[in-house]
């Protein structure tokens, strides 16, 4: 049975009243209208509500919302108290979230968040997708439009199934605005472990076979995207995985890396946490990391 394509009905952008934070807003001008999408513009208040400060977020929100809605975009401004990371994640699980869009650095805005920090803990815990977007202080005008960023996007692949947690979301989005997706696999070079067991014919051999099974994997999973009206390339490379990602992005100039947070592990096998990482800091481009199912792990709060 095929799949049914995934809905971004229900996207959360946190905000915490910076302008690096704001970057995110032309990204939501453009994937919300893609999808009818529902926005929830999120301020988490520090303290009690009466507090000067508070009262200033829910101003900053409201302003925000009423800008995205009178672009017709169907948006809510809410207000948590607490601990920002915590009120990001569970207002995700309390409302289904299906696409979270939150800027990867922020100054201290009118809460003080410190954005890596809260966004780096949303990463690790996120039941949903999170659209990663590296801030930067915004021009006078830039948070007024919208860009067209959907072109090219980079899916790279471990070979694992859960290194596949984002690939759904990439054949959505690429459905939706007519981008084409390049897969990319990455065989480490040898470890001093690998090499030890395997000498140096024997390693060349099963890195070649390693190649030639990812080109096989790679082409298979062309074809089913072709099934689907989906352009795409693929491409098997050797070296650190993340460098490699990230030149990759680079070179060919892709608007999005959509990457699992989380990939098997053992010969061969990237630990994709950390390649995920790596890649996160190093890239330019916005980033998109999904989480596969069985990956996800929930964390009572108190």
């Amino acid at each position: 049975m095929a799949k049914r394509m995934l809905q971004l009905q229900e996207i959360l952008a946190p905000l915490d009243g910076s302008g690096e934070a704001e970057g995110i807003l032309p990204y939501l001008r453009d994937l919300a209208p893609r999808f009818g999408s529902h926005v929830h513009i999120l301020g988490v208040g520090i303290g009690r509500k009466t507090r000067r400060v508070n009262r200033l977020l829910e101003d900053y929100i409201n302003k925000i919302a009423n800008g995205l809605h009178s672009d017709n975009i169907k948006t809510e401004p809410v207000i948590r108290y607490g601990i920002a990371a915590d009120k990001i994640l569970d207002f995700t699980v309390e409302k289904e979230i299906d696409l979270i869009i939150m800027a990867t650095h922020g100054r201290s805005g009118i809460t003080r968040w410190w954005m890596g920090s809260v966004a780096e803990k949303v990463i690790s815990e996120a039941t949903a997708p999170v659209l990663l977007v590296r801030s930067k202080r915004p021009s006078k005008t830039g948070t007024a439009g919208k860009l067209h960023f959907l072109h090219k996007i980079l899916a790279p692949l471990d070979g694992s199934d859960i290194g596949e947690a984002a690939l759904p979301y990439a054949e959505t989005l690429a459905i939706n605005s007519g981008a084409s997706i390049s897969l990319l696999q990455v065989v480490s070079p040898p470890g001093t472990v690998e090499a030890s067991l395997l000498g140096g014919p024997d390693w060349r051999k099963f890195v070649r076979a390693m190649h030639d099974a990812g080109v096989n994997y790679l082409k298979s999973i062309s074809e089913r995207l072709s099934g689907k009206g989906i352009k795409s390339t693929y491409e098997v490379v050797t070296g650190d995985p993340a460098d490699k990602i990230v030149e990759y992005a680079e070179d060919e100039k892709v608007s999005l890396i959509a990457m699992s947070t989380h990939g098997r592990t053992g010969l061969g096998r990237w630990v994709l946490g950390s390649v995920a990482d790596k890649v996160l800091h190093g890239a330019r481009m916005p980033i998109l990391l999904a989480r596969s199912p069985k990956m996800v792990i929930h964390k009572p709060r108190g």
